[in-house]
C-alpha cells in the first residue's frame, strides 16, 4: 500500500494538479483511460467545491491518495474542521450524482476527521 499526500492552496488553478496526480496514480493501478477520466471528473467536482467554499483559518487542503493493489482511495482533508458535509443534498444534487455514479465508494458526510472520501476498484476483465 502506497500513500501519496498532495497539499493544495484554495485556488482554482491548482485543481488541474490534483487531476494530473490522480491520473498518474490511477494509471499505475491499471485503470483504463475511461475510468481514469471518471476519477479525474470526480476529483474536479470535489476540489472545485472545496475551492469555492474556501477557509478562513486554513491556507490549504490536502488530498490523500492510497494506492493498494487494485484500488485507489482518495480522501480530502483540511485543518479547518468546519469544512464538513460540503455538498448540500438539494443545491449540489448534480455534483453528488456525478461523483456517486463515477466512483465505487463515496463517503460524503461523515463524523471522521476528513471532508470526503471516495474510492475506485479495478474490475478484472473476463
Amino acid at each position: 500500500m502506497d500513500t501519496i499526500e498532495l497539499t493544495l492552496p484554495f485556488k482554482a488553478e491548482y485543481v488541474s494538479t490534483a487531476r494530473l496526480v490522480a491520473s498518474s496514480l490511477a494509471n499505475r493501478v491499471g485503470f483504463d483511460i475511461e475510468v481514469i477520466e471518471d476519477i479525474k471528473v470526480s476529483i474536479s467536482e470535489v476540489c472545485s467545491k472545496i475551492v469555492n467554499i474556501g477557509s478562513k483559518v486554513a491556507d490549504a487542503y490536502k488530498i490523500i491518495f492510497i494506492v493498494s493493489g487494485k484500488e485507489i482511495k482518495i480522501t480530502f482533508c483540511c485543518e479547518d474542521t468546519s469544512l464538513k458535509c460540503i455538498f448540500d443534498a438539494e443545491n449540489d444534487r448534480l455534483a453528488i450524482d456525478i461523483i456517486n455514479a463515477l466512483m465505487d465508494n463515496v463517503e460524503l458526510c461523515t463524523s471522521n476527521n476528513y471532508i470526503l472520501s471516495m474510492s475506485k476498484i479495478l474490475e478484472e476483465s473476463i
